[in-house]
């Protein structure tokens, strides 16, 4: 898997996150298991479950997406 494909995965995983209603949900509850089917790196995994959006963000994850999802810093 290479990085131009992981950024993109990092990207829709960000966009599941603003625009489903029970994703962002089912992530605070049990975050590796939420993104367990999607092709993360481990880096961009770690990121995700402590909700690191610097790191996420220069793991290529769009600033737009990261600053339009509130709330999921204490999940």
């Amino acid at each position: 898997m290479g990085s131009t494909v992981s950024r993109y995965e990092t990207n829709v995983v960000l966009s599941r996150m603003e625009k489903a209603p029970a994703f962002p949900a089912r992530f605070r509850a049990d975050p590796r298991r939420t993104l367990a089917d999607a092709e993360l790196t481990e880096e961009e995994r770690e990121a995700f479950v402590r909700w690191d959006t610097r790191k996420l963000n220069e793991l290529g994850g769009s600033l737009h997406l990261l600053i339009s999802i509130p709330g999921l810093g204490d999940h």
